[in-house]
């Protein structure tokens, strides 16, 4: 009689590994602007071959996400035209567009985009999980609040233009705000100014109109007319339709978080507002999944990595920005160094720089012990999270690399090599922590940490 050796704990959870990645100069290293050149991005294959077959090595192990500024019509757009260069640039499990908005859940495979034309997202077919939970903590309803915008234009009797994009109509077409029969991207030019400031004058001249961008269930962005701002008659209009619009919030109790953008050349000097659920007390922002993410890999032995290039990739990168607010208000009740916490973003940043660089101030080593002994940068480096930041001058996020690069928290990698940096991650966090080292399989083990297969042994009774 032989027995055969058989592993012992099955856990289908632990051991696995969720990526969000933003898109532009991140996952797609190619600039949206070169694409239209045929002669450029000569390193795109290459690129795409080595990401296709790392995620297919980890496929089951790893779980990769999109998270990017773009909406999802601008996704789409670049994606025909990585397309039409023959980058086969893989798809992720599940995108979340604008910022934080919907995460829409694949539904196709790379072949069925590359070789025949049907995209694997659709607008209808989201995390349906993730708009119910925050729902369940603003009462935002995304389809109603659209339903009252629609109400409200015809109430005012404005005509509503909507498009997935406010950018040029060269990257997006007629899926531009600014193509043919929408909005008029010139429309300024005809109003009165001088010095090339727009003058407040009493005679309606821009258009009747309201643009929405395609932002998805979870946020809105309405672009104004150029006149707005300086005609009483349309200030008068447009003030009482956004009244009324704040009203209907109010009355279903949306907690809703509300920002204006003045009018600049770049904006066709178009005033724009953007809407969206409340989180943290601000906007909806990439942080929201990526937290979420972190939370369920605390329960399950998982870990998130976060990937970006971009000032809007910040908060996501920043550890700091996981950390319990029941554990911080407690350590900042303890604490005799109360201004650390009463600090911006920025201050505890350079703080915490100081004390990983072994800084001997009076103030740091007084601040270094309390972290030290209230859990605070044990809690930080224990964190189911690393972040990789892409390596360019002038980066928005050299704060983030300078503060946790020393302790492995984030990676720089060089554009195109995000493989790397998610190598790497995977591996601090395994060396770090054994529940999810002994839980991850062997061939992810063997393609992170170099390790051996287990050879399954008879023994003869």
């Amino acid at each position: 009689m032989y027995i055969t050796g058989v592993k012992d704990k099955i856990n289908f959870t632990a051991g696995k590994v969720e990526v969000f990645s933003d898109f532009d100069g991140t996952y797609c290293p190619a600039r949206h602007s070169s694409l239209h050149d045929v002669n450029s991005d000569g390193f795109m294959p290459e690129y795409c071959d080595r990401i296709d077959k790392f995620l297919k090595s980890t496929e089951g192990d790893l779980h990769f996400n999109i998270t990017t500024g773009r909406t999802y019509g601008e996704y789409e757009c670049i994606s025909w035209l990585l397309r039409m260069r023959n980058f086969r640039l893989p798809f992720p499990e599940t995108l979340i567009t604008k910022d934080g908005s919907d995460r829409l859940i694949r539904n196709g495979s790379d072949s069925d985009f590359y070789e025949r034309g049907v995209f694997p997202f659709s607008y209808d077919r989201t995390l349906k999980e993730k708009e119910e939970h925050i729902k369940s903590m603003t009462n935002w309803d995304g389809a109603g609040i659209h339903d009252e915008l629609k109400r409200l234009v015809g109430k005012y009797k404005i005509r509503l233009v909507e498009a997935d994009s406010q950018n040029s109509v060269f990257d997006y077409g007629d899926r531009s705000l600014f193509s043919e029969g929408k909005l008029n991207p010139e429309d300024w030019r005809n109003l009165p100014s001088r010095d090339g400031h727009i003058l407040e004058h009493q005679t309606p001249v821009a258009e009747y109109v309201l643009g929405s961008r395609n932002d998805g269930n979870l946020k809105f962005y309405l672009v104004f007319p150029p006149d707005y701002g300086y005609c009483p008659e349309r200030n008068w209009i447009y003030d009482n339709f956004m009244d009324d619009l704040r009203a209907y919030m109010s009355s279903k109790n949306i907690h809703y978080n509300m920002e204006w953008e003045g009018p600049e050349q770049y904006n066709k000097f178009r005033i724009s507002c953007s809407i969206t659920p409340q989180f943290e007390n601000g906007p909806l922002t990439k942080l929201y999944d990526t937290k979420e993410a972190v939370k369920k890999a605390l329960k399950n032995d998982d870990v998130v990595i976060t990937a970006g290039d971009g000032s809007n990739d910040f908060d996501m990168l920043n550890p700091l920005r996981y950390l319990d607010k029941d554990f911080l208000t407690e350590c900042e009740k303890n604490s005799k160094n109360k201004t650390f916490y009463q600090k911006d973003m920025q201050g505890k940043l350079e703080d915490l720089q100081k004390i990983y660089n072994g800084d001997n101030s009076t103030y740091i080593k007084a601040l270094r012990q309390e972290l030290t002994q209230n859990g605070f940068l044990r809690k930080l480096e224990e964190l189911p999270l690393y972040s990789i930041v892409i390596k360019k001058e002038h980066s928005k996020l050299q704060p983030l690399i300078d503060t946790f690069g020393r302790i492995g928290k984030v990676i720089e990698v060089e554009t195109g090599r995000i493989d790397d940096g998610i190598k790497k991650a995977i591996k601090n966090y395994a060396e770090k922590n054994k529940m999810f080292r002994d839980a991850m399989s062997s061939g992810f083990q063997s393609l992170i940490l170099g390790a051996k297969k287990k050879i399954c042994r008879t023994k003869k009774l």
